[in-house]
């Protein structure tokens, strides 16, 4: 048992230093892109000041007007001073930037060297934990019961993370309905307005797209309804777009048949957004109760690794 702990110990303290070396890496790695950042607006400011210093020299109306007002080798001067001085802080922050990554290197290596500690530390936990088993009846019990709650709350987490699978499909599924509709409304107003044969045909088949997505959306809300099922909730909606699924005003002439396809798009699209609503605040839900089963599943771990550090 004290070889166990002493590795149990070992293993801990490694833990430690290694969170102790990612924050350090991710301060440095913050820094780096300010870093980066600042050295971006100061090429710029370089570039900036030889421009300037390139105009005084160079034949230009800047030139010239400087030369004859007498100023330009004061204003020459100055330019080139400037000039320095930006080249100076954009070579010292550059250099900071070179020392910098190779720090960020240098830790990046020295925790991949620490190896898998979590592997470690499981494999420790699981031998202390059989040997104590072997001794304690008691701690036994206690170790076994955590197990089993663990094991009902996991499944249960899987559930829940399938159910909000589902719903996030089923979503970007009525987005695509959405768009398609959108299309199909586009090409109806076109032929209310006088549309050709072509713009017919066009109108016809962004109707049969906006059916096939509807389609595949009403798929997806079944499998959506299974999933909550699964998880003992209901999601009381359907998609069933009135029978726009089955009007097509291809075979019906006039404006009558036009301007009825626009309003049966219309309460499609309604009945699109209020689709949404309904399963976004359900996903909302759904993860909220993950939230809450994976906060448990964590305190049963705390607990079950107290029992055996302790022991």
């Amino acid at each position: 048992m004290k070889e166990l702990n002493d590795q149990l110990l070992k293993v801990k303290a490694q833990m430690r230093e290694r969170e102790r070396l990612i924050k350090m890496l991710n301060n440095a790695k913050e820094e780096k892109r300010i870093l980066e950042e600042k050295k971006d607006n100061l090429y710029k400011q370089l570039k900036k000041e030889e421009l300037d210093v390139e105009k005084l020299e160079g034949i230009s109306l800047t030139n010239f007007i400087i030369t004859i007002t007498g100023r330009k080798t004061e204003r020459l001067e100055k330019e080139k001073k400037e000039a320095i001085a930006a080249k100076l802080k954009y070579d010292v922050v550059k250099d900071e930037l070179m020392d910098l990554i190779e720090e960020i290197k240098a830790l990046e290596k020295s925790i991949q060297g620490l190896g898998d500690l979590e592997f470690e530390y499981r494999n420790v936990i699981a031998r202390k934990e059989k040997m104590l088993k072997s001794m304690d009846t008691g701690l036994a019990s206690r170790l076994d019961r955590i197990t089993e709650e663990e094991s009902t709350l996991m499944d249960k987490r899987k559930e829940l993370e399938e159910a909000i699978y589902a719903g996030k499909e089923l979503l970007s599924s009525l987005d695509r309905v959405n768009k398609s509709l959108d299309s199909a409304k586009s090409w109806g107003t076109w032929d209310i307005l006088g549309g050709d044969f072509i713009a017919t045909m066009g109108k016809h088949s962004r109707i049969d797209d906006a059916k096939r997505e509807i389609s595949k959306a009403q798929l997806l809300l079944s499998r959506f309804h299974r999933e909550l099922e699964d998880v003992g909730g209901k999601l009381d909606i359907d998609i069933e777009i009135g029978s726009f699924l089955t009007f097509a005003d291809y075979f019906f002439d006039g404006l009558f048949s036009d301007l009825a396809v626009q309003s049966k798009i219309n309460d499609a699209k309604q009945k699109v957004v209020d689709t949404k609503v309904r399963v976004n605040t359900v996903i909302r839900n759904l993860r909220e109760e993950l939230k809450d089963i994976e906060d448990r599943i964590k305190n049963l771990n705390r607990e079950r690794l107290n029992i055996i550090e302790q022991a």
